[in-house]
């Protein structure tokens, strides 16, 4: 597991910045093809998901590899409303429904996208983009293909441990940057690793001149 501190540097174009500073930079640049607005009316926080939103979030998160999973997904629905509406999750509730979830879908992206459908409050989004952010954050380099963002899992443990990293990073920055909304962060996460994949043709050093 890759570790990280209260003291991690942020950077907006490559000069030291404050957590704060860093989401709000980042979130400029990011871009979705459907828009936000329908991504947060259909979470309906709440209530209950129903079939129709099950469907738009899918489109919304990824067409063509989503619209798939739409029906499979909507035959466990009753699975991600009661899962949704616990009062508190441990590790074997998560388990339970991680069960439920490998049945519809194995890759680690979109197992946690159906994770974030239930409980998007505590389940943050997860890719290659915002993984790429994670480890460039954490320890300077940067992998244009992350394998964590790439798995297939087929137990509990290995999804654990692609994305509980990641997932307590997420809330980490969420607390420095002392904003209300999570969904910035995402937002600036994604953009953030979509310009280092632009910017970096091979893996390599965060910063010219390290490594």
């Amino acid at each position: 597991m890759v570790i990280y501190c209260d003291t991690m540097t942020y950077y907006k174009l490559y000069c030291p910045c404050s957590a704060r500073e860093f989401v709000e930079f980042w979130e400029g640049f990011y871009q979705s093809r459907i828009p936000d607005e329908v991504y947060q009316a259909n979470l309906n926080l709440g209530g209950e998901l129903t079939e129709e939103n099950v469907s738009l979030l899918w489109r919304w998160k990824n067409e063509r590899y989503g619209s798939p999973l739409i029906r499979p997904t909507q035959a466990i629905l009753a699975d991600i409303n009661s899962f949704r509406k616990l009062g508190h999750v441990d590790q074997p509730e998560e388990r339970k429904f991680w069960q439920r979830v490998v049945t519809i879908t194995p890759g680690v992206v979109w197992q946690v996208f159906l994770f974030h459908m239930a409980r998007p409050q505590d389940y943050p989004i997860f890719d290659q983009h915002v993984m790429r952010s994670f480890l460039a954050l954490t320890t300077g380099f940067v992998r244009r293909n992350p394998r964590e963002a790439r798995m297939i899992c087929h137990s509990y443990e290995g999804f654990y441990s692609a994305y509980s990293g990641y997932k307590g990073f997420f809330f980490q920055l969420v607390r420095q940057a002392g904003l209300p909304q999570p969904k910035k962060v995402d937002r600036a996460l994604w953009a953030f690793g979509r310009h280092l994949k632009r910017l970096h043709p091979v893996d390599g050093p965060l910063l010219k001149g390290e490594g």
